[in-house]
């Protein structure tokens, strides 16, 4: 059995502590207790739309090529062994910032990285409480 901060964090108290503050927060600016220039207050100050950024399919299509090529063009043996490295570390339950850089330096991607501890300690989700 967990004790202290994990205990917490599994029983969902932090996750119950946020969304009541979320709550309390919502509930005092739509009661116009909580004000905030923009939103609930002064809102002729602004000024007009906001403009949104989009980003054509063809961004994602040149980001893809991009990453296919690098992959293509790195040493693959470097690169699973630095995450094997990074998994024995995880194991043994060290740092695991060095063998974490050695393995982006060998140019593995954030998803390699992530995949990888995946694998090793499953995925967490937290449960709901509401």
């Amino acid at each position: 059995m967990t004790s202290g901060i994990l205990y917490g964090i599994e029983e969902g108290w932090f996750t119950g502590q946020i969304a009541d503050a979320a709550f309390r927060y919502q509930t005092e600016l739509e009661k116009g207790d909580k004000r905030i220039v923009g939103v609930n207050a002064h809102t002729s100050t602004v000024s007009g739309p906001v403009e949104i950024l989009r980003v054509s399919h063809q961004v994602e299509q040149d980001q893809c090529a991009a990453l296919a090529a690098r992959r293509a063009a790195r040493d693959q043996a470097a690169v699973d062994r630095t995450l094997a490295e990074m998994i024995r570390v995880a194991r043994s339950g060290q740092n695991m910032i060095e063998p974490m850089l050695a393995a982006a330096r060998a140019e593995a991607t954030l998803g390699e990285i992530c995949d990888a501890l995946r694998a090793e300690w499953g995925e967490y989700t937290e449960p709901a409480r509401f």
